[in-house]
């Protein structure tokens, strides 16, 4: 008995060892670009869309591997608790063989196990790859635009900077010419004023002049007058001169 567990055990050492050995190659398949990575990739997408017997295969196997790991599980554990209760000490050779060829049956499925949860995120991820890169293309494609824009925007700016700067020097220039001529209106009003005051000084000599014409006229007419009168009063004195 003893030695036909032995062989099932070799046989399925063997097994776990190509089962890992062919997942191995099919993981190596899908990381690199191989031509075998699109028919690898097409029979896992038919495995996993084909819910009748594709997935009652993967089912069976993951199943039968569970129940082989949970019987290592249980063997080791009576070994184990046997060379407890025993307290002679050891345990004997087949039990030797035995116990190892538990931890190596454990230890190859829960490798088998690990490379098959590998193998579905790989497909996974490799499946989502293509949204993936349309994704980032739009993207690029949006910075691309968002880029173009923001040169745009940024030419834009500078030529409206450079509107700025050309109304400012205009409206120096303006407030320059404005400046000048407020200050030949001020010279000019200032000029006025002057030539206001002088012709008033004019008016004003003016009318003097005509009053002290009218009083030299007045004065001229008194003394004709009076002359007039002594003429009048004294002919005699006239005739004997």
């Amino acid at each position: 008995m003893v030695q036909l567990l032995l062989i099932l055990g070799q046989g399925l050492v063997y097994l776990l060892y190509a089962l890992i050995f062919s997942e191995m190659v099919l993981i190596m398949t899908l990381l690199f670009d191989a031509p075998m990575t699109k028919t690898a990739i097409l029979e896992l997408d038919s495995l996993k869309l084909n819910q009748g017997k594709g997935l009652l295969i993967v089912k069976i196997v993951t199943g039968t591997l569970f129940l082989v790991l949970m019987a290592n599980f249980y063997s080791l554990l009576r070994i184990t608790m046997k060379n407890r209760t025993n307290e002679g000490g050891g345990l004997n050779p087949t039990e030797e063989v035995l116990k190892s060829m538990n931890i190596l049956q454990i230890s190859l499925i829960g490798i088998v196990l690990f490379l098959v949860l590998m193998i579905d995120s790989l497909h996974h991820y490799i499946r989502g790859l293509p949204s993936l890169v349309m994704a980032m293309e739009a993207a690029k494609t949006q910075n691309q635009s968002f880029r173009k824009e923001k040169t745009e925007s940024v030419q834009k700016l500078n030529t409206m900077v450079q509107e700025k700067d050309t109304l400012r020097t205009k409206l120096k220039y303006l407030e320059s010419e404005c400046e000048s001529e407020a200050n030949e209106a001020n010279k000019a009003r200032a000029e006025a004023d002057a030539l206001r005051q002088e012709s008033e000084g004019f008016l004003k000599e003016y009318d003097r002049l005509l009053a002290d014409n009218q009083n030299f006229r007045n004065q001229s007419k008194l003394v004709e007058q009076r002359f007039t009168k002594q003429s009048i009063s004294h002919p005699n004195d006239k005739k004997n001169l």
